[in-house]
């Protein structure tokens, strides 16, 4: 396996390639947020350039090769969670003003967005949370994923957390790989709305102790 090199994200990085990787790992629960997936591209083009975010550059590790995102990690401490989650509704303002989104779309996606965050088990303030770890399925098999998650959790480890968690819904082939990297469930939850009336699948939360 060849190992490839990690860079710190610029604010120059596409940022559709970032919202379809970003997609791909829980496709229904970010269509019945946004409604679609290019409503989700349409958000994380305002957030991505901005800092403090859920989905900002700042965050977020990549792998590249010849021009293309291949790979990307996207996390910060646990303490970071909250207030990165409400400087985001400054990124669905920003989608407002310039037209991407209207106003209706925002009120449907803060709706659900809040019915959706009862899958999301409480972000403990001394953990690396790990939002998004994405590999297209065409560079799948290389090792990137598993490069990707050893680095997040050594700079966990080396940052001083005690842990390393992240979300992740039922049935995502990813659990394969947090399960064989030592992570393991922690919590298992459903929201009646988007489980039971949309079909958004149980949401695991994964862990290590670092």
């Amino acid at each position: 396996m060849t190992a490839h090199a990690l860079t710190p994200a610029t604010t120059n990085a596409p940022s559709a390639q970032i919202a379809s990787l970003v997609h791909m790992t829980g496709p229904q629960s970010y269509d019945y947020i946004f409604g679609s997936q290019a409503k989700l591209e349409k958000f994380i083009a305002k957030a991505w350039p901005m800092t403090g975010t859920l989905y900002s550059y700042d965050a977020t590790t990549l792998v590249e090769e010849n021009n293309a995102i291949i790979g990307i990690e996207l996390g910060y401490p646990g303490k970071e969670f909250y207030s990165r989650r409400n400087a985001s509704l400054q990124a669905s303002i920003k989608a407002a003003e310039d037209g991407s989104l209207t106003e209706q779309d925002l009120y449907g996606i803060g709706d659900r967005a809040d019915k959706a965050s009862y899958l999301n088990a409480w972000v403990p303030e001394d953990v690396y949370y790990l939002m998004a770890l994405a590999v297209p399925d065409t560079q799948r098999g290389r090792g990137i994923g598993k490069h990707l998650l050893a680095s997040a959790i050594d700079k966990a480890r080396a940052d001083g957390f005690r842990a390393l968690h992240l979300d992740v819904l039922s049935g995502n082939p990813a659990i394969g790989l947090y399960t064989a990297m030592g992570l393991t469930c922690l919590a298992e939850t459903i929201a009646p709305e988007p489980c039971r009336d949309h079909g958004v699948p149980m949401e695991m939360r994964m862990g290590i102790t670092l």
